[in-house]
């Protein structure tokens, strides 16, 4: 079948193709907390359609004019961003080279403005890996490589957790302390690469490894692109004179579709003071800094291979609700 890509001309025609794929994403029907739904997705789409940074592609069939699949790329920075669960292709054209066809347009143009990567995210549930075996073929035959390792994204309701801090001798827990973002870095990389068990987590992923990366997420966060990060959601752990760890969040507020959360961004004891409480002293702070801001839940995430830490959220009520796979590909 011979495949033309073309740009949408309306947010309208986009949106019945959009629909039409979809239908076939198990998530389409059934919407959960914190995952996809469908009536939110399809308002972004219409409202972000007309602006620049936004591309919305149609693969139609060169014989009859069948619209066969659809793909959004929005622009960020220096990379663009494919649409999530996308490109969007029903089933039964799903092996007429239709997602193949859009992916390699959308590298076309990305060429066309200069940009150096493109980058999509695949999350789906836990316990059901098979969903999205269709897009992760996808990716991997277009020429996408994971950018850090597989995660495991942890969900708890704060409002029912029963953890609380360990009763710790000499151990405090303030809130920032003025420390700079520099001083974070450190803070960082001292809890997750400093072992040869924790660099064989963490040292492939790049925004743990590469202190620049490293600066620009906690920067991220401290300026609240990320989500409503105030002072108390920045902790840091001491036992007696010494910084044992440290935790940082950030809020997502509540919105017409998901009351607010509250993300542990970071979390980090230094390896000389673990297996002593401190780190469930310091999810038990957060949770409580969440609470006073009206968040009934929390998400984490952490490398699908940290299985220590997979242990620490389960004592602290988290339960694996997502797996969560980052690509990219240089252009």
């Amino acid at each position: 079948m011979k495949i033309i890509v073309e740009m949408a001309n309306s947010a309208n025609e986009y949106m019945q193709q959009w629909t039409k794929a979809m239908v076939d994403a198990h998530w389409f029907h059934n919407p959960s907390l914190f995952y996809y739904n469908r009536e939110e997705m399809a308002e972004e789409i219409v409202r972000e359609f007309h602006k620049p940074e936004c591309i919305h592609l149609l693969a139609k069939s060169a014989d009859s004019n069948e619209i066969l699949g659809c793909l959004k790329i929005k622009i960020n920075g220096y990379a663009g961003i494919l649409g999530r669960w996308e490109p969007a292709v029903p089933v039964r054209h799903r092996k007429s080279g239709v997602g193949e066809a859009l992916i390699e347009e959308s590298f076309a143009i990305l060429r066309e403005h200069q940009l150096s990567r493109a980058r999509c995210i695949l999350k789906f549930p836990y316990n059901q890996p098979e969903t999205a075996r269709y897009h992760l073929r996808l990716y991997q035959k277009c020429g996408f490589v994971k950018e850090r390792p597989n995660s495991i994204l942890l969900l708890t309701n704060i409002s029912k957790a029963t953890t609380k801090p360990h009763a710790i001798k000499n151990l405090y827990i303030v809130d920032d302390a003025d420390f700079s973002l520099e001083e974070y870095a450190d803070f960082t990389q001292r809890a997750y690469i400093s072992t040869p068990e924790d660099k064989a987590v963490h040292q492939h992923d790049q925004y743990i490894s590469n202190r620049k990366n490293v600066l620009n997420v906690l920067a991220a966060i401290k300026t609240g692109k990320l989500g409503f990060s105030p002072r108390e959601c920045w902790q840091i752990a001491r036992l007696g004179n010494d910084i044992a760890g440290f935790i940082i969040g950030f809020i997502l507020k509540k919105t017409k579709y998901q009351p607010a959360l509250g993300i542990i961004a970071e979390l980090g004891i230094f390896p000389e003071f673990r297996r002593k409480g401190i780190a469930l002293s310091l999810i038990a702070n957060i949770f409580e800094c969440f609470r006073r801001h009206e968040c009934n839940y929390s998400l984490v995430g952490t490398p699908k291979a940290n299985k220590p830490a997979l242990r620490l959220y389960s004592k602290a009520g988290y339960i694996p609700t997502f797996e969560q796979i980052d690509f990219q590909k240089i252009l």
